[in-house]
């Protein structure tokens, strides 16, 4: 039985190197000050893993602060924009490569787009006898191997640890730790709250639980029954924490059945779950990163608020809708079909997009029912609030 228990008590090994700490600036953002990690992982045929990480606290930042792991999608690695988001908004943040890749000299910063130097070996300072590096990302191909030689096995192993090394610390508070991970980081974190429930809320980014009920070709590998143990629904029943599923709703890697079969799911086992599908999003780790909604719902959730509850019904042509705070607008999307992908060119590139366009429709917030246009098939209803928040009821085809 694949299970990760034991793992839950080890802080593992953390040790820090100066020398590759960021140095730089971009884009008005300053990164000196996050420091470079490398801590242990699990072990990989017969030899010790290690992973390397960086690390950033709020500034003026003593004891007691709120904390995130930040796990990075496909492509990625440590990205410290990101870290930096979560510090200006008072949490410390530890951003992993789950792909076994190390510096291989000193670089002023990473985020999206430089990633100079770095490879998939160790080389000196990280060098040492008896250690490598940890599988890199194989799309979920590798379901023949052992589970132990397995990529996903070893990244939610990795986010793991990175929990536990944020827990120990003494400037962090272990009970306002929370998790995200953006497109591939977000399949990880929507298996990994599966077996670390401790995590006091989760935002994955793009990719979710039910990914076999997607469409693009991300969601078909799992379909394949080499990656049963892995399904992110399977142990959904044991996340009782609040997650905020949030997704672009015309993605190319991924599909909003998924990201909506997944709030369904949680939001049974904790009602402040919450679901978020933006219009016009895009798929990168800055896109996925840069919406107001993580950090609002993180807020929300540590500081004990009541989150505004929406809801929606469909009957007789007609839609009844509504939310539990005030509204500053109100739409709704339908497709005039069921959902497909198809490979085509669409914003810019080609990928596989759904073959149709959204329909919107925008509406009095003050009513809570409104016609359901004819021909409608697929549909779920927008709201913004006053602050501009947007959440969103579950993509229906009913």
């Amino acid at each position: 039985m694949l299970s990760f228990d034991a793992l839950l008590q080890v802080v593992p090994r953390v040790e820090y190197f100066p020398d590759f700490d960021p140095t730089g600036q971009r884009d008005g953002e300053d990164f000196r000050g996050i420091r470079a990690l490398a801590y242990d992982g699990v072990d990989l045929r017969g030899e010790h893993t290690k992973v390397f990480a960086h690390i950033g606290f709020p500034e003026n930042a003593s004891g007691g602060v709120p904390a995130v792991v930040l796990v990075h999608g496909g492509g990625g690695h440590p990205e410290d924009k990101w870290i930096r988001l979560w510090n200006r908004r008072g949490y410390a943040a530890i951003s992993m490569d789950t792909t076994g890749y190390f510096p291989q000299s000193p670089a002023p910063y990473y985020v999206e787009g430089f990633a100079d130097g770095l490879e998939r070996k160790l080389a000196s300072p990280f060098a040492q006898e008896g250690y490598t590096v940890s599988p890199g990302n194989s799309g979920m191909r590798d379901g023949a191997l052992p589970i132990g030689d397995q990529w996903m096995y070893h990244a939610v192993a990795q986010v793991i640890l990175a929990h536990n090394i944020l827990r120990a610390h003494p400037r962090i508070d272990r009970n306002r730790i929370g998790l995200t991970g953006i497109s591939w980081g977000g399949v990880i974190a929507s298996v990994a709250i599966g077996f670390d429930t401790r995590f006091a809320f989760a935002i994955p980014v793009y990719g979710s639980a039910y990914l076999g009920s997607g469409y693009p070709e991300i969601c078909r590998r799992f379909r394949n029954p080499d990656v049963f143990p892995w399904l992110a629904e399977r142990r959904l029943d044991n996340a009782r924490m609040p997650v905020m599923w949030l997704c672009w709703n015309d993605d190319c890697a991924f599909s909003l059945n998924s990201n909506s079969l997944s709030w369904l799911h949680s939001q049974q086992v904790c009602p402040d779950s919450r679901l978020c599908m933006l219009d016009g999003m895009g798929h990168s780790h800055r896109q996925g990163y840069m919406p107001e909604e993580s950090y609002w719902f993180a807020d929300m959730i540590l500081s004990g608020d009541a989150i505004p509850r929406i809801w929606a019904e469909y009957g007789q042509g007609r839609v009844r809708c509504g939310c539990s705070a005030p509204v500053r607008s109100a739409r709704l999307f339908w497709l005039d079909g069921a959902i497909r992908y198809v490979r085509r060119e669409k914003y810019g590139m080609e990928s596989e997009f759904m073959d149709r366009g959204w329909h919107k429709m925008t509406f009095d917030p003050g009513r809570n029912e409104i016609p359901l246009p004819e021909g409608a098939i697929g549909k779920y209803v927008e709201f913004t609030l006053e602050n501009g928040i947007v959440l969103t009821t579950p993509y229906s085809e009913a």
